[in-house]
């Protein structure tokens, strides 16, 4: 009697099974599994609760959304065998490079996660090898050489986007956007990835829940001073020796165990108020002159138009960490605080809430969607330039002082432009 191989599947409660029978060697690697303890949304659990999947769990999701879509490409000729193993690979590969608590510690390395990705998955090269997976192939996706790569990494209609934006939707706010249907009518043409037309009013439906999770969840209050909060714990760490590469070895759990253990004064009062929720708040926020009257008043806090702030935006005091608790120091100064008290929180990355076209196929032609829906498009880019803010938040018992001091401060940064 023949033996039956049983496959190995892994349950997924946004997907369902997984079968990772031919990935299984790519699986079983320190630097795959190190991904199981470091969260997708980073500290968002301290909002959401429930936002404690893992950048393993997600990598799963697309790779097994991305096998689905290859399958599909298959049957079109879009692609051949190899490819699709290959577009497979880099998909469970695409976030190896991520650091502990993701994003909210990219910032304090020399490089980005897709550089440090690139690295890591050439130090895997030969086990790649010895299981006869295309290791070149897969290269040229990992660093963007093949344009197949947009069949994972598009920003639009990747597959990792739409597995991010489903998963993260589902453990924050509790909704589920229709991602499958465009998936299926996703296609690869001229190099470049392209939606059916029936699916135009899905893809358009998906960029506008996009907003509503960058509005509730990516971009919220609590989620900036918490980035700025983890990133000061973390360069202090990285000033006292610890090396970028051990930082960025570590998951989640080492490093909220360097901050627990560190016996520098600063870290130990940070990690103390982190973890009885005491949290800085927000007192003041500038922004453009078009957008800052659109907002609604808040209780102590002051939202203000900031002339230039496209250039101060642009300026190293914004972009260089020893700058930025430069510009902290003078502003607690002025406003009579203590340093460590005040956190100056620059606009998140300026292009990754840029909206980037979708290109739609129809009867052998292929349009943008900008073209056929312009004030959709339009509306798109005016809601990422409202999030481009200079945001000051300090502990509460600082707020009110701060919040009197608006217009010195606007003054200050008047200044610097």
């Amino acid at each position: 009697m023949a033996k039956v191989e049983k496959p190995r599947l892994i349950f997924d409660p946004i997907l369902g099974l997984i079968d990772v029978t031919d990935i299984l060697p790519l699986l079983d690697v320190p630097e795959f599994q190190s991904l199981g303890f470091k969260y997708q949304l980073g500290l968002t659990a301290a909002i959401f609760p429930s936002a404690t999947h893992t950048r393993k769990q997600h990598s799963l999701g697309a790779y097994e959304r991305t096998k689905r879509l290859a399958s599909n490409w298959l049957n079109h000729k879009f692609i051949n065998e190899d490819e699709a193993l290959a577009l497979q690979i880099y998909a469970l590969y695409h976030d190896i490079g991520h650091g502990p608590f993701s994003h909210l510690t990219e910032g304090v390395g020399k490089i980005n996660h897709k550089e440090r990705g690139i690295n890591i998955f050439e130090s895997l090269e030969n086990h790649l090898r010895s299981h006869g997976f295309n290791y070149g192939l897969i290269h040229d996706l990992m660093s963007h050489k093949n344009p197949l790569y947009l069949a994972v990494s598009d920003k639009n209609l990747g597959m990792e986007k739409l597995d991010y934006l489903e998963r993260d939707a589902f453990y924050t706010i509790g909704e589920r956007p229709g991602v499958a249907f465009v998936a299926q009518h996703t296609y690869f043409i001229d190099s470049k990835v392209v939606i059916d037309r029936v699916a135009v009013d899905q893809a358009k439906a998906i960029q506008d829940f996009y907003i509503k999770m960058s509005k509730n969840v990516y971009l919220g209050k609590k989620s900036a001073i918490l980035q700025r909060l983890i990133e000061k714990m973390s360069l202090i760490l990285l000033r006292e020796g610890l090396s970028e590469k051990e930082f960025f070895e570590l998951t989640d759990f080492g490093l909220l165990g360097r901050f627990e253990v560190s016996r520098n004064e600063l870290v130990h009062f940070y990690y103390r108020n982190l973890m009885s929720n005491k949290l800085p708040r927000f007192a003041l926020e500038f922004k453009f002159e078009s957008v800052a009257s659109a907002d609604l008043a808040q209780k102590m806090l002051k939202i203000a138009a900031l002339d230039n702030l496209d250039k101060l935006i642009a300026s190293p005091v914004l972009n260089d960490f020893d700058e930025l608790e430069r510009l902290e120091k003078n502003i607690a100064q002025l406003a009579g605080i203590p340093a460590e008290a005040l956190f100056v929180v620059p606009p998140f990355s300026k292009t990754r809430f840029e909206p980037e076209d979708i290109y739609v196929y129809s009867e052998g032609q292929v349009r943008r969607i900008s073209e056929i829906y312009p004030s959709h498009f339009e509306a798109m880019k005016e809601y990422g330039r409202s999030h481009l803010s200079i945001r000051l938040g300090v502990f509460e018992e600082y707020r009110k002082k701060l919040y009197d001091q608006s217009d010195a401060v606007k003054n200050y940064f008047l200044s610097l432009i």
